[in-house]
C-alpha cells in the first residue's frame, strides 16, 4: 500500500512568496523503470523530448514572426493614417471631441449610421460605403486573395496551418514533461516483493470495481525502438491497465512505452487525501467486517492522538498506523519503525495513568504499510529483546498480511 505522497501526484506553485501544493485526482501508469531496457527507454523519451523542446523555441519565433507581418502590412498601409488622424483630430479639438464619438457610438438608433460616418470623418473607409453590408463587402477585398488580397494569400495560408501544428507540437512536449516528470509513477514504485504484471493485475482489479476510471486526460506513448518521429504522440485511452501491455509499434511490433492517466474515484480520493490515509480506512474496514466497535481519532490530555481503539474480553487495543514511503532503504525504514513504535509505547504509558484505562490492559499496534513481515518480525525482535517490560512484550509491529 503506497503513501499518500507516492500514490498522488502532487502539483506545487510560488505565489508571491507562499507556497501552494495541491494533489490530483488521478494516478500514472507506466511501464518505465520496470527494468533496466525500460530505463533506458525512458532516457530516450526525455531525450527526444528535451530536443523538440529546444527546436520549438526557435520555430516559434520564426513562424511568429511570419505570421504577424501581414498584419504589420495591413496596418502600416490601410490603418496607420487614419489613426493618425483620430489622435491629430483630438489633440487639436480636446476631450470635448471624446465625448463627441463616445455620444455618437451609443446612440442606439442611429449607431450603423454613426459608425459609418466617424469611419468616413477619419479616413478609414472609402467615401462610397453607407452601410454596414457594404462595409463588409469593402473588408473581404481586402482579405479574400482573389481580389489581391493582404491577409489570406496562399503564402499566409501555408503559415498559418504552419502555426497550428506548432501549437500542436508545443502542446505534445509540454504534456509529455508533465507526465514523466510527475512526482509519481506507480508501476516505478517497485517493491523486492513486487513484479510489473502483478501490479497491472492489481489495477485490472482497481479499473474493473470502478476505483480507478479512464482519464479525460491524454496519454503519451512513444516507441524508442524505432527512430524519432516513427511511432508516439499524446491521445485519449479508453483501456483497461490490463491491456496496456499489448500497446505495440506498427513498425517493429515491440512493446511501446507509456504513460497513462487513469481518474480515481472521488470518494477514494477524498480518503487519500486525509491524515490517516488507506491504512486507517481499510483496517477499520476489517474491524467492521468483523462486527468488532472501535472509534477513531481519539484525543486524550492535551497532546496525545489514538488513530483507532477497540475492546474485546480482556484486552484494549491501541492502534497507531504508519505509511512510509516504499522506496525507503531497508536500513533507514528499520529506523523509522522502531523509533515509532518506541513512540507508540511512551504514549500507551501515559495512557495508563489515566482512570479510564488503569484497569484496563492496553496492548498497542503498529500497523504499517510494509509488505515483508521479516522486516517488522526483525525490528520487533529487538525491541522485545532490549526492553523486557510488559507493555513491549504485549506490543505488536504488523502488517495486513498479519492481522
Amino acid at each position: 500500500m503506497l503513501s499518500k505522497e507516492e500514490l498522488l501526484e502532487n502539483i506545487s506553485y510560488d505565489v508571491e512568496g507562499t507556497k501552494i501544493n495541491y494533489a490530483l485526482p488521478r494516478i500514472i501508469i507506466s511501464n518505465a523503470l520496470q527494468n533496466y531496457a525500460a530505463a533506458e527507454a525512458l532516457d530516450t523519451v526525455v531525450n527526444r523530448t528535451e530536443s523538440q523542446s529546444i527546436l520549438l523555441k526557435d520555430l516559434v519565433d520564426n513562424r511568429f514572426n511570419r505570421l504577424i507581418k501581414p498584419f504589420e502590412v495591413l496596418l502600416e498601409t490601410k490603418l496607420k493614417k487614419p489613426f493618425e488622424n483620430v489622435v491629430k483630430h483630438i489633440e487639436k479639438k480636446g476631450l470635448w471631441e471624446v465625448f463627441r464619438i463616445i455620444a455618437l457610438l451609443t446612440n442606439e438608433k442611429k449607431r450603423e449610421e454613426n459608425v459609418i460616418a466617424l469611419l468616413k470623418e477619419f479616413k478609414f473607409i472609402n467615401p462610397s460605403i453607407n452601410n454596414y453590408k457594404e462595409l463588409e463587402e469593402s473588408f473581404k477585398k481586402v482579405i479574400i486573395p482573389k481580389k489581391g488580397g493582404q491577409i489570406i494569400t496562399e503564402q499566409n495560408i501555408t503559415t498559418f496551418f504552419e502555426g497550428v501544428k506548432m501549437i500542436k507540437d508545443i502542446y505534445i512536449t509540454f504534456y509529455s514533461k508533465k507526465l514523466y516528470t510527475t512526482n509519481q509513477i506507480l508501476v516505478n514504485s517497485l517493491h523486492s516483493e513486487d513484479n510489473f504484471e502483478s501490479r497491472l493485475k492489481l489495477f485490472h482489479l482497481l479499473y474493473e470495481n470502478e476505483i480507478i476510471s479512464s482519464s479525460q486526460e491524454d496519454a503519451l506513448i512513444e516507441c524508442t525502438n524505432c527512430k524519432k518521429g516513427s511511432y508516439g504522440g499524446v491521445l485519449r485511452l479508453n483501456i483497461d491497465p490490463n491491456k496496456l501491455q499489448n500497446l505495440k509499434c506498427p513498425n517493429c511490433n515491440k512493446e511501446v512505452t507509456y504513460f497513462v492517466p487513469y481518474e480515481l474515484h472521488k470518494d477514494i480520493f477524498e480518503i487519500i487525501k486525509e491524515k490517516d490515509g488507506l491504512l486507517l480506512h481499510a483496517y477499520c474496514n476489517l474491524l467492521q467486517s468483523r462486527n468488532i466497535t472501535y472509534q477513531t481519532n481519539l484525543n486524550f490530555l492535551d497532546d496525545i492522538e489514538i488513530d483507532c481503539m477497540y475492546n474485546n474480553a480482556s484486552n484494549t487495543y491501541i492502534i497507531e498506523t504508519k505509511m512510509y514511503k516504499i522506496n525507503t532503504p531497508i536500513n533507514r525504514l528499520e529506523i523509522k519503525i522502531k523509533k515509532d513504535f518506541t513512540d507508540l509505547l511512551k504514549v500507551v504509558k501515559r495512557l495508563e495513568t489515566l482512570d479510564e484505562f488503569k484497569d484496563k490492559n492496553l496492548v498497542p499496534f503498529l500497523l504499517v504499510n510494509v509488505i515483508d513481515n521479516t522486516i517488522l518480525i526483525e525490528c520487533e525482535k529487538t525491541l522485545k529483546e532490549n526492553h523486557p517490560d510488559d507493555l513491549t512484550q504485549r506490543g505488536r509491529i504488523i502488517n495486513f498480511n498479519m492481522i
